[in-house]
């Protein structure tokens, strides 16, 4: 949650605009019921308020869970709040007769909805304000109607752009944040690689070149301990000694040094921890690490890698699941998330995952990915003989 902070602490003064033109537009209202003796304009004031608060909480909950700012066309709840508000408040236009300053504050009742709309496409969102405007204008009795309709239509649509700007920066700000999360993830996939490079260089420098010079120099000692006297056979077994010892060092040292390479759940854990607005669970077997290869890890990490890019771009994700189990006489690798794609959006055909697919088929691996309601999945197979 704290990812969102920034934008939760100000759109809330943005949303404050709209809460106070409401209570100013209940009190003046409220006044006029009175001295009409409406009493049904106050169910329908608690009907336009109900609506309101509960369109409010429904985003607060989509925030808190995902992160960020997601647009639904079709999300049936808010539609039903918007429905309920603005209906209340077609009901209290053709309701009450009033005065030409209390019609103004009619329009209140309704521009407490406009930051609520960025739910919404622009389109769908500007098209409810023209809406609403043409049909509250219409139904009072007091105001000519293209003036009505004009402050109406204007009221909604300032307030409603003063929350897109605030979405529209916090949506930039996670682009960025993301970005520099990937980036750090591959300059340390390549660091690693330079790293364990230059591990083996200076390995097979000592064994090639150390390693051949100390053989030699055993060698050499051999031989004079076939010439020397006696006397002095004992102390050139002490220089055998030592040679052996420092052949032994050598190799041991080269071993170690090819041996220091980072495990395929190490670098994962670091490449985690650099990404935002996504929580992860992580399941990998231990015993399935021995069996990978530097290449073979490398290839993994980038599958992880371009599903956390697609579930941060094109779904509303809070979770992802990481698994490396054994399946079928060989591994599997399972990423999958928790969030709703686009339906505009065809994963399968996108350039990083065509690539890691032609780079996984030359490994003799197999990647598959699926698309539910439920997530997105991919997933990726490695044969028993082609594990290292």
């Amino acid at each position: 949650m704290h990812d969102a902070v920034p934008f939760l602490r100000r759109q809330p003064v943005i949303i404050l605009f709209g809460v106070v033109a409401w209570l100013l537009a209940v009190w003046q209202l409220t006044q006029v019921a009175v001295l009409q003796g409406k009493s049904l304009y106050f169910l329908l004031i608690a009907l336009n308020g109900i609506g309101a608060l509960f369109a409010l909480l429904r985003l607060f909950w989509l925030i808190v869970t995902s992160r960020r700012w997601q647009i639904d066309n079709q999300d049936i709840f808010i539609w039903g709040c918007l429905i309920a508000g603005y209906g209340s408040a077609f009901w209290l236009a053709h309701y009450l007769l009033l005065p030409p300053i209390e019609s103004f504050f009619l329009c209140f009742l309704l521009v407490n909805f406009a930051p609520l709309l960025n739910r919404f496409s622009a389109l769908v969102a500007n098209s409810v304000f023209l809406l609403t405007s043409v049909t509250v204008a219409a139904l009072q009795h007091t105001l000519p109607f293209v003036v009505f309709m004009l402050f109406l239509l204007l009221a909604q649509s300032a307030l409603w752009y003063m929350a897109f700007c605030n979405i529209a920066e916090w949506q930039a700000h996670q682009e960025t944040a993301t970005a520099h999360a990937q980036l750090r993830a591959t300059q340390q996939l390549l660091s690693e690689a330079v790293a364990r490079n230059e591990r083996t260089r200076i390995a097979r420098d000592l064994h090639d070149q150390m390693g051949h010079h100390l053989v030699a120099l055993t060698i050499q000692l051999q031989i004079l301990e076939r010439k020397l006297p006696e006397s002095v056979v004992g102390e050139l077994s002490q220089v055998q000694d030592l040679a052996k010892e420092l052949f032994s060092d050598v190799r041991t040292t080269v071993q170690q040094l090819r041996d220091e390479e980072s495990s395929f759940n190490v670098l994962l854990e670091s490449m985690l921890s650099n990404i935002p607005f996504l929580e992860f669970d992580v399941d990998i077997n231990q015993e399935l690490i021995d069996l990978i290869d530097e290449q073979m890890a490398n290839c993994l990490l980038r599958v992880v890698q371009e599903a956390i890019t697609n579930s941060l771009k094109h779904s509303d994700a809070c979770r992802l699941w990481i698994s490396l189990l054994p399946h079928e006489n060989g591994i599997l690798l399972l990423v999958k998330d928790n969030g709703r794609p686009r339906k505009t959006v065809d994963f399968s055909s996108g350039n990083g995952l065509r690539g890691l697919e032609e780079r996984i088929t030359e490994l003799g691996g197999c990647l598959k990915t699926i698309s539910t309601p439920e997530g997105f999945t991919v997933s990726v197979f490695f044969a028993e003989e082609n594990l290292s």
